[in-house]
């Protein structure tokens, strides 16, 4: 078990393979652990980290969790790491954060995968939303058999031996951090956001999600930098429900020419119309029939009007 402190707070981490930085992160009461075999599966070709965010797993804080403070400690991470840019691969509220992240430090970021992540918090299935409730997170953290029940609900009938240590990793956080976690993703909204988003997104999720709404997908259709996979076979854990198929979907996502960025990082502070980072140059699209990898179409855009037979304003002036 790797430690390193940042601001004076213990992070617990795990690095397999060598090359390009990407970087795992875990969901609402999981662990760096459920990502082992997909970070052993990309470590083939990159080199792969997960960590623990505040909170979870064996990562300890005194503080109440909320989705910026797990942004900034994505940062604070790579600079302790000494990483200048990497990738991000989130799932649930990792994905979440991954976005954000992803959309407020374009120059860190080279390309974000999000699966099974509530871009607008509203997609939370109404269980989770009832842990926002203290009577119910208490409930919720005093019955660890309920947490271990509810994650090998998740996983179905996986074989995977980290399975175990996945469902004990569950059962560490306190009942503030299950409810502040749950209380932040509720309320935050990414969607105004979306168009600020400079680096390549790769959107992930299960048809047959119970716990995140996959009407997330939609929100997508009109972004240029993002490309959305719906898998069809899956629920919450896409990677673990069509493992492979997952696998070489992120593998050909990440394999992809990474962006330049020219330009400062956005300051989440700033206005709306704030400068953003010019990027060049475009990469190349993972496919040629929409921004949907898998096949599932997304709705097209509208076609632009065509001009009059005989307008009367000379060209370029419409």
């Amino acid at each position: 078990m790797s430690i390193i402190v940042i601001d004076n707070q213990r992070v617990h981490y795990e690095v397999f393979g060598r090359g390009r930085p990407v970087v795992f992160l875990h969901g609402w009461l999981g662990s760096w652990r459920y990502w082992y075999t997909s970070m052993e599966v990309i470590s083939h070709h990159f080199r792969t980290y997960s960590f623990d965010f505040w909170g979870f797993g064996e990562s300890r804080t005194n503080e109440m969790p909320t989705i910026q403070g797990y942004s900034n400690q994505v940062i604070r991470f790579l600079d302790a790491m000494g990483i200048e840019r990497a990738a991000l691969v989130g799932h649930s509220m990792g994905g979440m954060v991954a976005m954000k992240t992803a959309i407020e430090h374009p120059e860190r970021i080279t390309r974000v995968v999000t699966v099974g992540a509530p871009i607008n918090g509203d997609a939370l299935s109404w269980m989770l939303k009832l842990v926002d409730r203290p009577f119910f997170a208490e409930f919720f953290a005093r019955r660890p058999w309920l947490r271990r029940s509810l994650f090998r609900f998740f996983f179905g009938d996986s074989l995977d031996p980290e399975v175990d240590e996945v469902l004990e990793d569950s059962t560490k956080s306190t009942a503030d951090t299950i409810r502040g976690a749950i209380h932040s993703m509720w309320r935050t909204d990414l969607t105004p956001m979306l168009d600020k988003l400079r680096v390549p997104a790769l959107v992930v999720h299960g048809a047959r999600d119970d716990i995140v709404n996959p009407n997330q997908l939609q929100l997508f259709t009109y972004v240029p930098m993002a490309q959305v996979v719906r898998m069809e076979q899956s629920r919450h854990f896409p990677f673990v429900d069509e493992a492979d198929r997952f696998h070489e979907i992120l593998l050909r996502f990440l394999q992809q020419p990474d962006l330049i960025t020219t330009a400062p990082k956005l300051d989440p502070k700033q206005s709306t119309s704030a400068t953003l980072p010019r990027v060049e140059p475009p990469a190349p699209p993972v496919t040629e029939r929409s921004n949907s990898i898998d096949g599932s179409e997304a709705p097209p855009p509208p076609r632009p009007t065509p001009p009059a037979p005989h307008s009367a304003l000379p060209p370029g002036r419409m």
